[in-house]
């Protein structure tokens, strides 16, 4: 049986670490002890300890949008002239050999319904349903060598933010985290926060640390006033 003077004692105790941590991280200890004749520092280099990089960065902070079911890169970004002129042709008759499908029977190509033109001085192929993002496209980056080994949902995930197919290795953040460090070890270096309506096929091992320290891995930000429109579709 717990008493309330043993919780109350508990929680005093977690909360006097909890304050030594923090005065330790700020230096504020009146001064350092002394053991055996040498000077022994209150402070150590942490995880998050920023770290020098290999090439000096431009860019001081990063969000990544992983946006789970959006639409097709050959109706966006991704032009296939080939797409057009092969509609309604079956793609086995096109490739001369037979492939897998999970259910039901492989139709025939179809284009996509949108139109593509030519923007910028880079002359980027962008469809018609960016019509303002299309202006922009010369100070955008486009990455199309990007491909899948696996043609499930989850996998497919799992790949696209560890570099795996498979559950247990950590994630982008995770190693950027590792890697260069943080400016603040009172805050999280690396957070995450889902879409309203749920986060990502495969859970928490789109955002964890595999086999790394769990130190590493993201921290989930709940969003609140979830039901207010404003906040839908953002």
């Amino acid at each position: 049986m717990v008493t309330p003077r043993f919780s109350y004692a508990v929680r005093r105790g977690i909360a006097g670490l909890a304050l030594a941590s923090l005065l330790n991280d700020d230096k504020a200890f009146a001064q350092d002890a002394v053991l055996g004749g040498e000077q022994c520092t209150a402070t150590f280099p942490g995880a998050f300890e920023p770290k020098e990089p290999h090439f000096a960065p431009r860019a001081k902070h990063v969000i990544s949008l992983f946006m789970s079911g959006g639409p097709s890169q050959v109706d966006t970004f991704d032009y296939k002239p080939a797409l057009t002129k092969y509609a309604g042709v079956p793609l086995e008759d096109l490739i001369g050999e037979k492939f897998a499908v999970r259910q039901g029977m492989p139709g025939p190509l179809m284009p996509s319904p949108f139109e593509f033109k030519q923007h910028g001085e880079s002359g980027m192929w962008v469809s018609e349903i960016f019509p303002h993002l299309a202006k922009q496209v010369d100070d955008i980056a486009f990455i199309k060598s990007l491909y899948g080994r696996s043609n499930d949902h989850i996998q497919s995930t799992y790949e696209m933010q560890t570099g795996q197919i498979r559950v247990g290795f950590p994630s982008v953040g995770c190693w950027v985290t590792y890697g260069l460090g943080s400016e603040s070890s009172s805050l999280p270096a690396f957070v995450v926060m889902n879409d309203y309506r749920g986060g990502p096929l495969g859970g928490p091992a789109d955002w964890g640390s595999g086999f790394m320290p769990a130190t590493y891995q993201g921290t989930l930000f709940p969003i609140f006033r979830r039901s207010n429109s404003r906040f839908r579709g953002a």
